[in-house]
């Protein structure tokens, strides 16, 4: 077989060369394995630690920031290139390169990213990727620093303005259950709270908080409920339509062995479903009543 060298560099190419003219080195060069850019400008939330490229912000699997950066690396950078299946990636930050603001936040950082050919280990590629980060907040840390951003509003009732004890006792409860909420998925909390003549109004991020709050009541209380929604606007993102729910709860004010007047005669509480409330008279006669039938003051009266 006669000698062949590489049409470029004039190396002599052995049975080992990726291509027939040219050696590795020069292969390498001109049909690099992957091209990426030489900056890539990456958003992080100075209070969660959530990260975006534009506006769809993920939440981190780890608080430390290097960890982030490496998510950010993996999720914008790697995985398009990873698609194919023929190379091997590895990414590396170059310390030297940090950058810092003069409020002490990482404003820049050289990513080292290295690849290999499969099925030829001699294939290898490296690239250095400026990774700028934009220090801001999250749509929803903003809301919450704003404390007015809210979805929904709950409206808990109650018959008369004499129950305080009672409102401040399910307050702790719903502040309780919220707050564990939240830790678990920091789009749920409760913007404000404004107190109403019979009750207070909670405004709320989010529907589905409302519906973990109206859950986590009915396994501790008996209420009437009324739901409204208004339509508020429309998330592009996922191309659904946004409602603003309201809900109010009227908390039922009797409970079981409870003695009620009813058209003059007396009745005993012996039972509490869902909606209904089952009486019996002191002479063994049922009634039945929905709850509503007892936010009438012309009808019922505690004794």
């Amino acid at each position: 077989m006669p000698n062949r060298f590489c049409a470029i560099c004039g190396k002599k190419v052995d049975k080992g060369s990726p291509h027939i003219g040219m050696c590795l080195n020069c292969y390498a060069k001109e049909h690099p394995l992957f091209d990426l850019p030489n900056k890539f400008t990456i958003n992080v939330c100075n209070d969660c630690g959530s990260y975006s490229k534009k506006d769809v912000w993920f939440e981190p699997s780890e608080d430390d920031l290097f960890s982030i950066l490496s998510e950010t690396v993996q999720k914008f950078l790697l995985n398009q290139l990873l698609k194919k299946g023929q190379i091997e990636l590895s990414h590396s930050f170059n310390e030297s390169s940090l950058e810092y603001s003069s409020k002490d936040l990482l404003k820049s950082v050289e990513v080292i990213i290295n690849g290999t050919l499969k099925e030829n280990p001699n294939v290898k590629h490296q690239i250095a990727v400026q990774l700028i980060l934009n220090h801001t907040l999250c749509r929803n840390c903003s809301n919450i620093r704003g404390g007015t951003y809210f979805i929904s509003i709950l409206q808990l009732r109650f018959k008369d303005d004499n129950q305080y004890e009672f409102i401040d006792k399910i307050l702790e409860e719903i502040n309780n259950y919220t707050e564990n909420l939240f830790n678990k998925d920091p789009r749920h909390y409760i913007s404000k709270v404004e107190d109403q003549k019979y009750g207070v109004d909670l405004y709320l991020s989010t529907n589905e908080l409302m519906n973990h709050i109206i859950k986590f009541l009915r396994s501790r209380y008996h209420f009437l409920l009324k739901r409204t929604k208004k339509l508020v606007g429309r998330d592009n993102q996922k191309g659904k339509n946004l409602y603003r729910l309201k809900a109010s709860i009227q908390f039922l004010q009797v409970a079981l062995n409870d003695t009620v007047s009813i058209n003059d005669e007396d009745y005993i509480v012996e039972r509490i479903t869902k909606s209904k409330i089952i009486l019996r008279s002191k002479s063994n006669t049922k009634l039945i009543k929905d709850y509503s039938y007892f936010f009438n003051e012309k009808f019922y009266q505690n004794k």
